[in-house]
């Protein structure tokens, strides 16, 4: 129990302890006291032992008998007089100690201690994640799914028993307070070596600023996300620098400059993602004019790539104004862009694509019914601001769906689960159309429309052959790996994707050799996977893999000669 516990419970129960012991005290010094009579009618005192033993039990259980003789009446009117004294003194304690049980504090004191203890006895790398929401949970989810452990934090007490009632896999330690103290965050194990990140998705987006700056203070080796959609504050999380600041709408908007510049760097992107496989048609986005209903942070961002593509725009929004010259332009519509007319002075008819992204969901889902009657053919982008309405917007037909939940759970997810995949993403962002096109032919050609991404780390424990070659001076290519184990001068259906060493970044590599402490990604097939975990692992299938021949038994040798 901790000392904040144990200080509690005494000063809970301090009054009904006085009132137990001093009605004992009492009680005793009376029998004491009082003369009484043995069996031969001489004149006896009660011990203080004698005493104390009959008053336990007279206070507790009324019932035992006189002893250790008969008593007088003086001491049955004694008797009778402590019976009700400690009785009463007896029910105030009691109930005094079921009010200490149930008192919040002393709860949480207990809860706190539990969870700091089971925070300490985590031997692995873990994450903190703050508060229990929807995207949180999914996140959770994706950790646990790569065996990283996770520590929760949420301050609403019946979020927690929503959480305790999910089907997770491992106990998860978790603990109701306010994460945006220094006391809390260092109770969920900010300050241990083995902490590695903390989630702070927070819809006030000062209380990431926040969690940022603490964090940076209890402990700067622990790696900080945080959503941020203002600038100021995105600035300052980076100022941190301990801390990646997630902008949903900057995201989102990005990728819309990408569709309209380099579509297949989008198509691999979202097989990366696993949102779709690499036949997704949806990126390719139209040219000509752009509707947008909505004109806030998102808006805003989207009309500067607009303007960076040339792109012909108007704006519709009904609470919010755009500057003079948009106005005047005809750029900007102020009014309500559910409403038929609003659509057709935006040029509904002509348009190539409208791109709807209210704050509401229900809002956008009657806009694109009125767009798409007057416009069946007008490609569709659609923002659902909550997940809980998928099935919906699937149903809607809707050309490209964004939702800013799954954006912020596969950032921070792929960032901390899966950092080779977050490598391989950023690096072919900067790549230009052709090279993604070549990629991707490269890619449906060799395996498939949707492979799936594995990788592998040259180290003794997930390549223990290649790891002990390398150490013996023997030089093993990349391209080993790739060789099948039915036919040796066949290649199984893999590409190298990405080899990532302390100070270098391959992409697309060939023919290059390895070096112990390289993380290899992989796209391939289900069959092809499992053979590079052999030939990386057992001696006898990398010697076939590099010799076209099976590799003779040491002990097979000594036996038959």
């Amino acid at each position: 129990m901790s000392d904040n516990a144990f200080w509690i419970i005494l000063q809970k129960l301090r009054a009904p302890l006085l009132v137990i012991i001093i009605t004992y005290s009492i009680a005793i010094l009376g029998m004491v006291l009082i003369p009484g009579m043995d069996n031969d009618g001489k004149v006896y005192h009660l011990t203080f032992f004698d005493a104390f033993y009959f008053v336990s039990y007279m206070a507790s259980t009324i019932g035992f008998g006189e002893a250790p003789y008969t008593f007088t009446y003086a001491q049955r009117l004694w008797v009778t007089l402590c019976i009700y004294i400690t009785v009463v003194g007896w029910f105030y304690g009691i109930g005094a100690l079921v009010t200490a049980i149930t008192d919040k504090t002393l709860k949480f004191e207990l809860m706190r201690n539990r969870f700091r203890k089971r925070v300490r006895e985590i031997g692995d790398d873990f994450i903190i994640i703050l508060g229990y929401t929807y995207v949180n949970a999914e996140i959770i989810k994706k950790f646990i799914s790569v065996n990283i452990e996770v520590v929760l934090i949420e301050e609403n007490e019946d979020k927690i028993s929503h959480f305790l009632l999910e089907d997770f896999s491992r106990d998860i330690p978790v603990m109701v307070g306010n994460a945006l103290l220094t006391e809390t965050l260092q109770d969920a194990g900010v300050s241990l070596s083995n902490c590695k990140a903390i989630v702070s998705l927070f819809k006030n987006e000062e209380n990431n600023l926040r969690v940022s700056i603490l964090t940076r203070f209890l402990n700067p080796k622990v790696k900080v996300i945080a959503k941020s959609t203002y600038k100021d504050i995105t600035v300052s999380i980076l100022d941190t620098d301990i801390a990646k600041a997630i902008n949903p709408f900057e995201i989102f908007v990005k990728r819309v400059d990408i569709a309209l510049t380099s579509p297949h760097i989008l198509v691999l992107e979202n097989w990366i993602y696993q949102n779709s496989d690499l036949m997704n048609k949806a990126m390719f986005l139209p040219k000509g004019r752009y509707i947008v209903c909505g004109y806030g942070r998102f808006g805003k961002l989207l009309q500067d790539k607009f303007e960076k593509h040339n792109l012909e725009s108007v704006f519709i929004d009904e609470k919010r104004v755009a500057n003079i010259n948009m106005i005047e332009n005809g750029k900007f519509i102020r009014a309500n862009p559910d409403d038929k007319d609003t659509l057709l002075n935006a040029g509904i008819k002509e348009a190539v694509a409208l791109i709807v992204g209210t704050q509401h969901d229900i809002d956008n889902l009657s806009i694109i019914i009125t767009a798409k009657k007057l416009n069946p053919d007008i490609y569709i982008i659609a923002r659902e601001n909550t997940m809980q309405e998928v099935s919906i917007f699937q149903a809607a037909n809707i050309d490209w769906l964004f939702m800013f939940e799954k954006i912020l759970i596969n950032k921070t997810s792929l960032a901390l689960t899966k950092p080779l995949k977050h490598r391989f993403l950023k690096l072919i962002l900067k790549k230009d159309e052709e090279w993604a096109k070549k990629l991707v032919k490269l890619l449906r050609r060799n395996i498939g429309i949707n492979p799936i991404i594995t990788s592998l780390k040259i180290n003794e424990n997930n390549a223990y052959a290649i790891y002990h070659e390398i150490l013996d001076g023997q030089s093993i290519s990349v391209d080993i790996l790739l060789r099948s184990l039915n036919n040796w001068q066949e290649n199984n259906k893999i590409v190298p994707l990405l080899i990532h060493r302390e100070n270098e970044e391959i992409l697309i590599p060939r023919n290059r050799d390895l070096k112990i402490g390289d993380e290899i990604l992989f796209a391939c097939d289900k069959k092809a996977k499992e053979e590079i975990d052999l030939i990386a692992s057992n001696i006898y299938e990398l010697y076939y893999a590099m010799y076209g021949q099976e590799k003779e038994s040491p002990i097979l040798k000594k036996l038959f000669g």
